[in-house]
C-alpha cells in the first residue's frame, strides 16, 4: 500500500529545510503531550482535597508523592496551592500550544514558499528542448496545486507525531493508575485501527483520482481560454461547458467519497471507545473498586487516548489520500536538473561586425530522418537574410541552432570567427532579439510590456522613440492614457500589424545586433505585411537580420536568401 522507501525520498527533502527549527518543534511538542498528562494527575489530590472525607489520611500514591516533596520544602499541601498548580499547568499547556501552532504555520508556509520559488528556478533554467517537451498543464498544477497538498501531507505527518506522543504520555500515566485496563484500552484501539486498514487503501485510489480529475478541469479552463472567440463564434458555449462540467462533477464525487472514507473510520472507532469505556469503568467501579478519584482521572485519560486513536486513523487516511500528489512533486523536482542563473556578463562582449557562419552542420531529430546534412552558410552583418523553404524543412530548427536552444556542437557557429561554445551562449543570448509569429503581450500597462525583459530602465521618450522606428508611436499615443494604457486579453485589443509592430519595438529594445525573426508577417495582411518590410530595411543599418518566411513575394527585401529547399 504505502511504499516506505518513498517517505524517507519525502522526508529527505522536508528534513533539508531547517532540521533545527524541525526538532525543535518535535520537543515543543513532546513537553506539551507531558505537560498535559502532569495536570491531569493534579487532579487526583485536587479531588481528594475537595471531597467530603478530605480530613480523612489519603492512601493515594499520588497524593503521597505530592505531599513528600512539599513537606520537603516545608511548604503544607492545600487546596490553594493545587488550583495554583493546575492553573500554572493549564496556562503552560496554553502557552505551548499557542507557540507550537504560530511556528508549525510558519514553518510549513515558508516550506511551501521555498519549494515553489525552487522549483519554478528550476523549471526556466531548463533547456528548451526539454520544456518543449512537456505539458504546461502538469507543471501549473504541480505549482498552484501539488505544492500546498506536498506541505498538508507533512502536516499530517507532523501531527501523526504529535498524537503518537501525547498517547504516548497518557499511557505512561495511565499504566501508573492501571496496567491492565491501559493494555485493555491500547488493544480495542489497535484492532479497530487494524480492521479499518482498508480504508486507507481507498483513500490512496481516491486520491490519485482527484489528481487526474483536476487536471482535467484545469485543462478544460485552458482550452476555452486559448480558443474564447471561436466560441463566441461558433455559438459553442455549452459545449465547453459540459466539457468542464464533466470534471467538475467527477471532482465533486471524488471528494464526496474522500470525505466519507474518513468520516465512516472516524465512526466506529468513537463507538469502540464509548463501548471500551463503559468496560472499563464498570469493571474498575464494581469489581476492581478502583478509588473515585483515580477511577475519575483514568477515564478522563482514557477519554484523551481513545480520540488520538481516531485522529491517527484520519491523518493516516489524509496521508495516503496526497501521496500520488507528493509523488507529482518529487517526479518533476528529480527530472530538472538544479542550474543556477546564467550571470550577466557584460565583460567579453561578442562583436557581431562582420559575419555568422554554419560550417559543417548536421542535424537530426530522429537520426533515419536527417535535416542539415554538412550544411554550411553564412550571414553577413547589416543585412536582412531571408531563410525559405517548404514546410518541415527546418527553417525554425535553423535560427534556433543560432540561437543556442538546440545544441550542434562547439565548431558550428562561429560569430566574426569565435566560436559559439557553450559557455559564450549567455553573453552571445545578450545580443539577440527573436520575434515569433505569434507575439504575445502579458495582462499589464503597454510600458510594462514593452520594457518586459529588457532589464533597462527607459524614459517615455525613449520608448517613444523606438516606437517611431517601427511606426508604432502612434498607436500608443491615440489611446486615452498612452503608455500606462492596461491591455487584457491583448490580441483583441489592437489589429494583427499593430501586434506585430509593437512587439517588433519591444524586441528592439533590447538593443540586439541580430534580430530572429520566425514567420512574423504570415498572418497579416500584403498592405499591413510591406509596412513592416519597410521598417526592417531601415533598421538593418543597425542590427542584422535574419528572416524566416514561406512567402515568396518577400525576396525583394533580402539582400541574401538561403533557401533550405536546395540543402
Amino acid at each position: 500500500m504505502h511504499d516506505y522507501r518513498f517517505i524517507f525520498k519525502s522526508f529527505s527533502l522536508f528534513f533539508k529545510y531547517k532540521p533545527i527549527k524541525l526538532i525543535f518543534l518535535f520537543f515543543i511538542t513532546l513537553f506539551i503531550g507531558f505537560s498535559q498528562g502532569i495536570s491531569i494527575v493534579l487532579l487526583i489530590p485536587l479531588l481528594e482535597l475537595i471531597s467530603p472525607d478530605q480530613n480523612k489520611t489519603s492512601h493515594n500514591k499520588w497524593t503521597e508523592s505530592l505531599n513528600s516533596i512539599f513537606n520537603h520544602i516545608g511548604i503544607g499541601v492545600n487546596l490553594e496551592l493545587i488550583l495554583v498548580l493546575f492553573a500554572i499547568c493549564l496556562l503552560m499547556v496554553a502557552v505551548f500550544n499557542y507557540y507550537q501552532a504560530i511556528m508549525q504555520a510558519a514553518y510549513q508556509q515558508e516550506f511551501s514558499y521555498q519549494s515553489r520559488k525552487r522549483l519554478f528556478k528550476k523549471i526556466i533554467n531548463s533547456d528548451w528542448t526539454f520544456l518543449n517537451g512537456k505539458s504546461k498543464h502538469d507543471y501549473v498544477q504541480v505549482l498552484t496545486t501539488e505544492i500546498p497538498k506536498m506541505t498538508t501531507y507533512y502536516y499530517f505527518y507532523l501531527g501523526l507525531a504529535t498524537k503518537i506522543i501525547f498517547i504516548l504520555s497518557f499511557i505512561s500515566i495511565a499504566l501508573m493508575l492501571s496496567i491492565k485496563f491501559t493494555l485493555f484500552i491500547v488493544f480495542m484501539g489497535l484492532i479497530v485501527f487494524i480492521f479499518l486498514r482498508k480504508y486507507l487503501i481507498k483513500a490512496a485510489i481516491l486520491g490519485d483520482g482527484n489528481i487526474q480529475a483536476f487536471r482535467k478541469m484545469l485543462k478544460h479552463i485552458d482550452d476555452f481560454w486559448l480558443t474564447v472567440k471561436m466560441a463566441k463564434v461558433h455559438n459553442s458555449e455549452e459545449f465547453y461547458y459540459k466539457k468542464f462540467d464533466e470534471s467538475n462533477t467527477l471532482m465533486l464525487n471524488l471528494q464526496y467519497k474522500q470525505l466519507k472514507n474518513r468520516a465512516v473510520p472516524q465512526f466506529l472507532f468513537t463507538i469502540a471507545g464509548i463501548l471500551s469505556l463503559i468496560v472499563v469503568v464498570y469493571i474498575a467501579y464494581r469489581i476492581v473498586q478502583i478509588p473515585l478519584t483515580s477511577l475519575f482521572v483514568l477515564i478522563l485519560l482514557f477519554a484523551r487516548i481513545f480520540p488520538q486513536f481516531v485522529g491517527i486513523n484520519n491523518d493516516m487516511n489524509m496521508i495516503v489520500s496526497l501521496v500520488e500528489s507528493v509523488k507529482m512533486v518529487l517526479a518533476l523536482d528529480m527530472e530538472i536538473p538544479d542550474r543556477d542563473f546564467e550571470k550577466k556578463i557584460t565583460m567579453g562582449k561578442i562583436e557581431f561586425n562582420h559575419k555568422l557562419e554554419i560550417k559543417n552542420l548536421n542535424f537530426a531529430y530522429d537520426p533515419n530522418n536527417p535535416i542539415f546534412i554538412n550544411f554550411s552558410e553564412t550571414i553577413s552583418a547589416n543585412k536582412i537574410t531571408g531563410i525559405i523553404g517548404k514546410t518541415g524543412c527546418g527553417k525554425t530548427t535553423f535560427i534556433d541552432i543560432i540561437a543556442g536552444l538546440q545544441k550542434a556542437g562547439d565548431d558550428v557557429v562561429l560569430v566574426d570567427g569565435i566560436k559559439l561554445t557553450n559557455e559564450k551562449l549567455s553573453i552571445w543570448r545578450n545580443e539577440l532579439g527573436y520575434l515569433p509569429q505569434d507575439s504575445f503581450f502579458i495582462d499589464g500597462s503597454i510600458r510594462e510590456n514593452l520594457i518586459w525583459d529588457s532589464g533597462q530602465n527607459l524614459s517615455d521618450e525613449q520608448i517613444l522613440d523606438v516606437l517611431k522606428e517601427v511606426n508604432a508611436d502612434q498607436i500608443v499615443l491615440t489611446q486615452k492614457l498612452g503608455l500606462d494604457t492596461s491591455i487584457i486579453n491583448y490580441q483583441y485589443h489592437f489589429s494583427g500589424g499593430e501586434r506585430q509592430r509593437l512587439a517588433l519595438a519591444r524586441v528592439l529594445i533590447r538593443k540586439p545586433k541580430l534580430l530572429l525573426l520566425d514567420e512574423a508577417t504570415s498572418a497579416l495582411d500584403y498592405e499591413t505585411e510591406m509596412q513592416i518590410m519597410d521598417c526592417l530595411v531601415r533598421l538593418k543599418n543597425d542590427v542584422t537580420i535574419v528572416f524566416v518566411t514561406h512567402r515568396q513575394n518577400l525576396k525583394q527585401y533580402f539582400d541574401k536568401i538561403i533557401d533550405l529547399n536546395c540543402m
